[in-house]
């Protein structure tokens, strides 16, 4: 013989069935809400590493290009390097 449950039976929720339920529903709400946060704090570190590689980038293409103007008009390139903080070898290469 088969036992069931009683609420089965007769179709109707107990209170433990409820809670089950609504504590399924709980985790759920904060699942998604906890990837939700860590998506969004993803996103914000990612960009701000994306933004600071950008500016370092600028940077060092910016020096470059101010290294690559003061050799070609004439300053030494020891002088240049001194400034710059770029090797002579790379200068010549600019």
């Amino acid at each position: 013989m088969d036992f069931i449950k009683t609420s089965e039976a007769y179709g109707y929720e107990t209170i433990a069935d409820a809670e089950e339920k609504a504590l399924a529903a709980k985790y759920e709400e904060g699942r998604d809400e906890g990837f939700g946060i860590g998506f969004e704090k993803g996103r914000d570190e990612g960009i701000g590493i994306g933004m600071e590689r950008g500016r370092e980038e600028g940077d060092l293409n910016a020096r470059r290009e101010m290294a690559k103007g003061f050799r070609d008009v004439g300053i030494p390139v020891n002088i240049i390097a001194k400034q710059t903080g770029f090797s002579e070898e790379e200068i010549r290469n600019l």
